[in-house]
């Protein structure tokens, strides 16, 4: 006898106290839920088939019959074959107790991702594998599609321009880009899944970067570390100045927002940084020319006059200094303005050294400069206007090419009921005063430097002036020009090339022939020697022949194209002097010609650029003189 199950016994070939009816329901059970389970299940026997159930059949697309019997490997991809027995053999042997997954190969040649878990069972009275069988394609997709969008997203960070990285909640880094890698010097494979990431971020060198950890809290002691910070939501922005990031200062953008998982739990955070130096520095130079002169450095009139809103309501003393730079029109018309913006700096520096740090000063207008004395009664702002003055004298007597003269005029406050504006209209008024008796003297002191630097140029070297003073003399004698002509011609012969001192050597001393524009730049000089002799009374007579001694008797010439006798008689014969000793004399790019040879040029060119009276009389003087 031997036991079948718990109360029963075979005695005679009959069954006692167990049923087959019930037995027969539990394997009509089992089979039931073997048929209908959505889990592929199998048996295998000596690497073989030796059962499987409807939902196995349908994953792997053969039928039973086409099953049973046949190598298990049927139904798995050859190349993951090598893969899944280790890993069944591991999981038999308790090795290893995770399902694992792989690609199995159906009957009409689909790809299918399997999830399978395998145990030790006996079958028939003989060990054999029991196989879970899953089909987890699917799922397998979303995951691929998942982690292809992880990727693309991976990828768009990666080469985002600006420096980003991300941390989980524990603080350990799970995203560093490129840029900042760039920005920090600190590689990826350095930092990814550390905790130590604020070592590598540059906000001010602490412990944490506290911009992404504000994302967690609001602390008020972080906020204090930036020059900027505002939250939306739960995003944080900020700007800083770092000292020093990879040797050089620079001011940095953050925005750190929390990450989420599909719950809405946060799960990390992440932070981009972007370098804002140059725009930074755009500003400040804006701001800066915003409140100062961008020439002298000093501050501007809308800074000044801010200034005086200010002190308008401030007790105590104070005094106004207004200087004017005199002259400074004359200089930048005629030697230009290179020479104007000099002596412009050269004021405000004079002036900056010249009054307290507490004081503030600026160019409030082209040529005008401006002082606030704050504490400052009359006695002292007499003092500096003083010492103003004296710096311009050391100024020029080591600048004697270009003289600096001022006029300056100041005003103190008396009692408190007086208005600043009222105390600078007056400093204005007694600066105007001061200059009505400096500017002729200036002009003329100018007028006298431009003389002298016109007497170094080359081209009125060799007795140029004398020899044109003397031609046009004898010319103006010879015609019956009364004598009080003669004094202006002299005085012509002198100054009608003073406006080539405004000429840039390049063109005046040129070897070859010019070009067109240089020829326009050439002719200038008529204009230029125009506006000098209008600056100086002794020149003024002669103004008007200055600007016109180049015209042509055909109307070919220039800068007006007169013609005939709308030509001053000066000029005329200034212009026949002027060019017989031009082809008389040696120049840099040609040698003299002979007086014959002279006299020839100009009667060639009698009637069209000269007088034709005029020549023949120059020529008849010339030939019966000794002197040719």
């Amino acid at each position: 006898m031997s036991e079948c199950c718990s109360g029963s016994s075979i005695e005679n070939g009959v069954v006692s106290g167990c049923d087959f009816a019930d037995l027969r329901q539990d394997l009509a059970l089992f089979e039931t839920v073997l048929n209908t389970s959505l889990v592929g299940l199998y048996i295998v026997q000596d690497r073989k088939f030796c059962y499987v159930n409807p939902q196995f059949e349908k994953i792997s697309g053969y039928t039973k019959e086409e099953l049973l019997g046949r190598e298990s490997s049927i139904v798995v991809l050859p190349e993951d074959r090598g893969m899944v027995r280790k890993y069944a053999v591991d999981m038999l042997k308790g090795l290893r107790t995770e399902p694992y997954q792989f690609r199995s190969l159906t009957r009409d040649g689909r790809i299918v991702w399997i999830l399978e878990q395998v145990t030790s069972v006996q079958y028939r009275g003989r060990r054999a594998v029991l196989g879970n069988y899953m089909d987890i394609t699917g799922q397998k997709n979303v995951e691929e599609k998942l982690q292809e969008a992880n990727r693309q997203l991976q990828n768009i960070i990666e080469f985002l321009p600006d420096a980003t990285f991300a941390i989980d909640r524990d603080g350990r880094v799970i995203i560093w880009n490129r840029a900042i890698e760039e920005m920090t010097g600190v590689k990826k494979q350095d930092i990814a899944g550390k905790g130590g990431y604020a070592y590598a971020v540059p906000f001010y060198g602490e412990r944490r970067p506290m911009l992404i950890d504000l994302v967690f809290m609001d602390d008020e002691s972080l906020r204090k570390k930036y020059d900027y910070i505002k939250r939306e939501g739960k995003t944080v922005f900020a700007e800083a100045v770092i000292p020093s990031l990879r040797g050089r200062e620079v001011f940095l953008w953050g925005k750190a927002s929390p990450l989420y998982d599909s719950e809405g739990n946060v799960v990390g955070a992440i932070e981009s940084i972007r370098d804002i130096t140059d725009r930074r520095r755009a500003e400040e130079r804006f701001k800066y020319l915003s409140l100062h002169d961008s020439l002298t450095g000093l501050y501007n009139r809308a800074y000044f006059e801010e200034e005086l809103r200010r002190e308008d309501g401030r007790p105590g003393p104070v005094s106004i200094v207004l200087i004017d730079i005199d002259g400074l029109k004359l200089v930048n018309n005629t030697i230009g303005h290179d020479a104007g913006d000099s002596l412009l700096m050269a004021a405000g520096m004079l002036i900056r050294n010249s009054i307290p740090d507490t004081a503030v000063v600026a160019r409030i207008g082209g040529d005008e400069f401006a002082v606030l004395l704050p504490h400052c009664g009359e006695e002292m702002a007499q003092v500096i206007c003083q010492k103003i003055k004296m710096k311009v004298e050391d100024y020029n007597a080591l600048n004697p090419q270009v003289p600096l003269s001022i006029s300056a005029g100041f005003a103190a406050r008396k009692d408190a009921s007086q208005r600043i504006f009222d105390l600078f209209k007056e400093a204005d008024n007694r600066m105007h005063r001061e200059k009505l008796n400096h500017s002729q003297s200036a002009r003329s002191a100018i007028v006298q430097t431009l003389k002298k630097a016109l007497g170094e140029r080359d081209f009125v070297t060799g007795g140029h002036a004398e020899r044109m003073q003397k031609f046009v003399t004898v010319l103006a004698r010879a015609i019956g020009l009364p004598e009080s002509k003669e004094n202006d011609l002299r005085l012509l012969a002198q100054f009608h090339d003073i406006g080539k001192v405004g000429i840039p050597d390049r063109i005046l001393f040129k070897p070859a022939e010019l070009t067109r524009e240089e020829r326009g730049i050439m002719q200038r000089h008529c204009e230029i020697g125009c506006r000098i002799a209008m600056s100086a009374p002794d020149l003024v007579p002669i103004a008007d022949w200055i600007l016109k001694h180049h015209e042509w008797w055909d109307g070919g010439g220039y800068p007006l194209g007169l013609k005939g006798e709308e030509i001053p008689l000066e000029c005329r014969i200034l212009a026949i002097a002027d060019a017989y000793d031009a082809m008389t004399s040696e120049r840099p790019y040609r040698k003299p010609l002979s007086a014959e040879q002279a006299l020839a040029e100009l009667q060639r060119f009698s009637g069209r650029q000269f007088d034709p009276q005029l020549v023949a009389a120059f020529v008849k003087l010339i030939t019966n003189s000794e002197a040719c």
